[in-house]
């Protein structure tokens, strides 16, 4: 067996093993059971819960932080790295897009060091659990099995539906790991389409004792994503069955009334705009850390940590992304939305801040959507000692249902219903005005290509710095364009290409993988 399939299988194995130790206490307090067969353990749903709780903390963990999110927010036409942060030569590769986005790149190494291992877990659990599936005979405990299997696969095929969009054709893993070697992309998607659809089958429509857990209407919204994604050149990409499955799902959710409350720190889990959330917590034991990338140094230098507003300049937003349509930018007048998502007043205690202490740009607008308040010391004079935007960990709506109808629409336009199309977008667009959109603000008739551009700018509006951004624009073909145009770090440099929608495979993987050489590296990459 080739040395990275033992690496990814002991990976797995620490994962099993975190994931059992800090998901079920009751199963710790069961004597110790020496002689139960692979068979007798994934046959027993009791068991199995404990490895499924490990793989979604796993999965909420590639999101965790600068190596997880943060970083792989910059380097687009909504968001860019801060000038200090631009000092950092390696770093600075994820805007410029220049020789410094290579193969030896350790950010790039670290997201798609995230991702794997936890595939690979994965990938052993769902052939742990098909044995199982062919040895019992019950049809209740089979039942159970299956929706375990469910969750496990909708775990793998988010994380492959993410690795192949970053990274283009990627392992996939067999049932029995016997090559971690690069697949064509037919193959890695039709491993993505198959977990999601598995899980969309078996999942139950809700999961009020298991919150964190996905439901088949998050199973069903990610299947439909992955058909409006699937490089055409697969022959897979579908906008017809990408509006069946937002379709099934649209009964299920609704908007919120507020935008503002999407992004409070008091948000309970599910609501009825959230389809699927990492539960992010504000303590060491599940912080998102995304504040400390995402505030101002400038407050962080005068204030400290325990300022809920303060941080390291890491993820800007771009002019485009927080000027008006006068100023050249994406907002329109009256629109909600903007001063939800970022934040222009930097005044703290009464006292203003409007002269930065180091970068020229510390002070311009920032990303307010993931301040989370009860990290500032005047909460709790007794606790500021402990308080620090390093533990911000507001929830996160992965999956939520103005994203579900704005995908809708994109695909009902595609499939030439773009009048049903304006009217889906418009449902969205009423909330950003308080619940009743102006005329002046309501779409009206557009032709196809008008509905193309205008719904790339409302999906900025509703969705900037929420993860979704890179991958609208790599499947829309516009990475280079709007990217060369919007963000100043790229427009700099001039050298972004097409070939940097996709990110450099590592370094580290080729060398040590034996089922890859230097030749599977991708095209432009030394």
């Amino acid at each position: 067996m080739n040395t990275k399939i033992n690496q990814y299988i002991s990976a797995g194995i620490v994962l099993l093993m975190l994931g059992m130790l800090s998901a079920c206490s009751d199963f710790l307090d069961q004597n110790p059971q020496t002689a139960l067969t692979p068979e007798q353990v994934f046959g027993n749903p009791e068991y199995v819960e404990p490895v499924v709780d490990g793989l979604y903390t796993s999965f909420r963990g590639t999101k965790h932080g600068r190596e997880g999110w943060s970083l792989q927010m910059v380097g687009l036409d909504e968001s860019k790295q801060g000038e200090v942060q631009m000092n950092d030569a390696e770093q600075s590769g994820l805007d410029y897009y220049n020789g410094a986005l290579n193969g030896t790149h350790s950010k790039v190494t670290a997201f798609w060091d995230r991702r794997l291992p936890v595939i690979s877990q994965a990938t052993t659990t769902i052939s742990s659990l098909d044995d199982a599936l062919n040895s019992i005979q019950n049809e209740g405990l089979q039942a159970s099995i299956r929706q375990l299997k469910g969750n496990v696969c909708f775990v793998r095929g988010s994380l492959m539906y993410e690795l192949t969009m970053l990274w283009g054709e990627v392992p996939v893993f067999d049932e029995e790991l016997t090559s971690t070697g690069r697949q064509a992309l037919s193959v890695v998607w039709e491993q993505i389409f198959s977990d999601f659809t598995y899980a969309a089958e078996n999942l139950p429509d809700q999961q009020a004792d298991k919150p964190t857990r996905a439901t088949s209407g998050a199973a069903f919204a990610m299947l439909g994503k992955a058909y409006m994604s699937a490089p055409i050149e697969t022959e897979l990409r579908d906008f017809g069955k990408a509006k069946e499955c937002f379709e099934k799902i649209r009964s299920r959710y609704s908007l919120d009334t507020n935008y503002a409350n999407l992004f409070s720190e008091n948000l309970k889990f599910n609501s009825p705009e959230s389809v699927f959330e990492f539960n992010f917590t504000c303590d060491w034991t599940g912080y998102s850390c995304w504040q400390w990338d995402m505030g101002s140094r400038t407050i962080a230098n005068a204030l400290g940590e325990p300022c809920y507003f303060g941080g390291y300049d890491v993820a800007l937003p771009t002019e485009y992304a927080y000027k008006m349509k006068s100023e050249g930018g994406v907002w329109e007048e009256g629109d909600l939305r903007r001063n939800v998502a970022m934040r222009f007043d930097f005044t703290y205690m009464g006292i203003p801040f409007t002269t930065p202490a180091w970068g020229a740009d510390e002070l311009d607008p920032h990303i307010k959507k993931w301040e989370d308040i009860r990290t500032d010391a005047l909460l709790g004079t007794n606790e500021a000692p402990t308080k620090s935007f390093y533990l911000s960990g507001k929830n996160y709506m992965y999956l939520r249902y103005a994203d579900i109808l704005l995908s809708l629409a994109e695909c009902m336009n595609e499939l030439g219903q773009t009048s049903e199309a304006v009217t889906v977008v418009n449902e969205v667009r009423a909330r950003a005005w308080g619940g009743t959109l102006p005329s002046d603000k309501q779409w009206n008739a557009l032709s196809q290509d008008e509905f193309r551009n205008q719904i790339m700018d409302e999906r900025i509006r509703e969705l900037c710095f929420e993860g979704w951004r890179r991958i609208d624009l790599i499947r829309t073909g516009k990475f280079v364009e709007l990217i060369k145009e919007r963000n100043p770090w790229a427009k700099q440099s001039g050298t972004i290409q097409p070939y940097n929608m996709r990110y450099p495979i590592p370094d580290k993987e080729i060398r040590t993988n034996d089922d890859m050489s230097p030749e599977d590296q991708n095209p432009g990459y030394n």
